[in-house]
């Protein structure tokens, strides 16, 4: 079941120069594999994938990855996340200040995320 956290609007007075995105896999005993794509836009109609990969998350472990925004006015991830009990692997996206300060109006919390037919290419 792949999500996305939808377009995240990144003007006004605190833009975010980075986004983190946390991944954590609860279950003791399965791996899950998570492939994200990250878009922008630079514009208001230029959508680009800039970022993209597939990982193995290990049973019982995280990984924080971050990744550079500056300088877009919008931004979207994508996940699909597989593997024997895939609802185990919780992802939570926040952006945050060139400080490195979370953005609170740029968090997706997992219950955000919104269910999509397929990862765009």
């Amino acid at each position: 079941m792949p999500l996305t956290t939808g377009i995240i609007t990144n003007t006004g007075t605190t833009p975010a120069s980075n986004i983190v995105i946390n991944i954590d896999n609860d279950n003791l005993s399965f791996s899950s594999n998570v492939v994200y794509h990250i878009y922008v836009w630079n514009s208001l109609v230029s959508k680009a994938l800039v970022y993209s990969n597939s990982l193995n998350i290990n049973a019982n472990t995280s990984q924080i990855l971050n990744f550079n925004i500056a300088g877009n006015t919008s931004y979207q991830v994508q996940f699909l996340v597989t593997g024997t009990v895939p609802t185990d692997t919780v992802i939570t996206v926040f952006g945050t200040d060139s400080s490195g300060n979370v953005i609170p109006h740029q968090k997706v919390l997992q219950e955000q995320l919104t269910q999509i037919g397929q990862l765009n290419p």
